[in-house]
């Protein structure tokens, strides 16, 4: 992971990231507003439902930042024999949460209410979009959880792959209780 566009974090943590991971997290919950939709899930984006307030969508959105930042600087702490700083994990994951907006910005022009309406190249095109800016975030966190927790090898990514297992099982749950 040599490219700063898969680590970013080489050049930016900290406090600074964490500013710019906060006006990211901000226009993620913006554009899910307007679109009337919301991260339902870890992984997940689906409609509000109905009576479904901007508050909701924030708190769901903070939360699915937050949550993973915590659990994998708690795997960090176990795992390393560095001193490593919260702001580090908490501003790299939360830099993470710009690759979030090219996930929502299609929303707003989509009618996901009819999606299987849409014709099946443009929904091809739209679940490639997705997953590449998936593959992207998840490479992003964990180039945010290696580099502030200062982990690596086979351990490192055992840890982030079963902290990312976890939160996608849990989430939903999570979900439903604040929907």
């Amino acid at each position: 992971m040599k490219s700063n566009f898969f680590n970013p974090f080489r050049v930016i943590a900290g406090g600074k990231a964490l500013m710019w991971g906060l006006l990211f997290i901000a226009s993620a919950i913006a554009l899910l507003w307007c679109s009337g939709c919301v991260q339902n899930g870890y992984l997940h984006f689906g409609l509000l439902p109905d009576g479904g307030r901007l508050w909701q969508v924030a708190v769901l959105q903070i939360t699915y930042w937050l949550l993973p930042a915590l659990l994998l600087y708690s795997c960090g702490v176990a795992m390393s024999k560095s001193k490593i700083r919260i702001i580090d994990m908490l501003g790299t994951t939360a830099f993470a949460q710009l690759l979030v907006i090219p996930m929502v910005a299609v929303l707003p022009f989509v009618d996901v209410a009819h999606i299987l309406t849409i014709p099946l190249y443009l929904l091809t095109l739209l679940a490639l979009w997705e997953l590449a800016c998936l593959v992207v975030f998840l490479l992003w966190n964990y180039s945010a959880f290696a580099v502030s927790c200062n982990v690596g090898g086979a351990k490192a990514v055992v840890a982030f792959v079963a902290v990312q297992v976890l939160l996608v099982i849990f989430a939903g749950q999570l979900s439903s209780w604040l929907l």
